[in-house]
């Protein structure tokens, strides 16, 4: 699409869940403070106690590095979405997330007049192992074995993250979020590596200026199964043993993986000012590369 035909997008409605704050606001404090959101993790987040895991050395299926950016004391309210709460009950955190931080942005913007045949979402997801899909995992191989080794086990009760949703979380939490808020202009769910979230938003945005959507909601989350991202980013050598993330500075010594979810709504400027919403900021350029944006 040439420059000439990019309107100004307003970012019209904003939510997040980031370490560090319940909300938006207790976040930016956070920031704006300089206190880093870096911790050990926390008790029972990983399926390993974080001493059986952790070797300095780091021997095969182990980890150097304990510390992350961790989500903390997260509630999942369900209320104003149109999803069966036993359904809700059951979802995997990466769709919890999205739900909380999705309907925060829409109900932030002026949408009761906004046809939602004509509103889309786009999500970035990197594809992970999450809590619910390796959950999901272990029940199938524990059942197989169970079976060949002890002819079943007809006692085992449905696990708290056991819906058959938690099979899909790299593909479905645009579809879910958009089912959940009844938005009916198409829905995808993206992996761009590092760049996943402003690819989300140029796609949102493209929909905009070319006339196939009304609002937008673009994001992403990343709410992968802990250990997976702590231990594999430690076999690659990648991870900062110091657990402080430095980037340009002559002291980095590596990346530290966080969680968290960031959506906004999205609306042409001129649509915007005429529906009377508080417009936080304009998109008037964008553009893509190999893996960043």
């Amino acid at each position: 699409m040439s420059t000439s035909r990019r309107l100004p997008i307003a970012v019209v409605g904003v939510g997040g869940v980031f370490p560090g704050g319940r909300d938006l606001d207790a976040f930016q404090r956070k920031v704006l403070s300089g206190v880093s959101s870096i911790r050990d993790v926390p008790a029972g987040r990983w399926i390993l106690d974080a001493r059986d895991a952790y070797d300095a050395q780091l021997a095969a299926d182990h980890c150097y590095s304990t510390k992350a950016g961790y989500v903390e004391d997260f509630r999942f309210d369900p209320s104003r979405l149109a999803l069966d709460d036993a359904v809700l009950a059951q979802l995997d955190p990466v769709y919890q997330l999205v739900l909380h931080v999705g309907r925060q942005a829409w109900f932030e913007a002026a949408t009761d007049r906004v046809d939602r045949s004509r509103v889309g979402v786009v999500l970035a997801a990197i594809a992970l192992p999450t809590d619910g899909s390796s959950r999901l995992t272990r029940e199938v191989l524990g059942r197989s074995f169970a079976d060949a080794l002890l002819g079943g086990d007809e006692s085992r009760g449905a696990d708290a993250l056991s819906s058959p949703l938690n099979a899909r979380v790299t593909a479905r939490p645009a579809s879910l979020l958009a089912t959940a808020l009844g938005l009916r202009g198409g829905s995808y769910t993206l992996d761009a590596a590092c760049a996943s979230s402003l690819y989300a938003v140029k796609l949102a945005c493209d929909a905009l200026c070319d006339g196939r959507a009304d609002a937008m909601l673009a994001g992403g989350v990343s709410r992968p199964e802990c250990l997976y991202t702590q231990m594999g980013f430690c076999q690659l050598r990648a991870l900062s043993p110091s657990g402080v993330c430095r980037p340009f500075d002559a002291d980095a010594d590596g990346l530290v993986v966080g969680e968290g979810a960031g959506i906004v709504a999205l609306k042409r400027l001129a649509d915007a000012v005429n529906a009377g919403d508080r417009v936080y900021g304009l998109i008037r350029g964008w553009g893509l590369s190999n893996d960043v944006a």
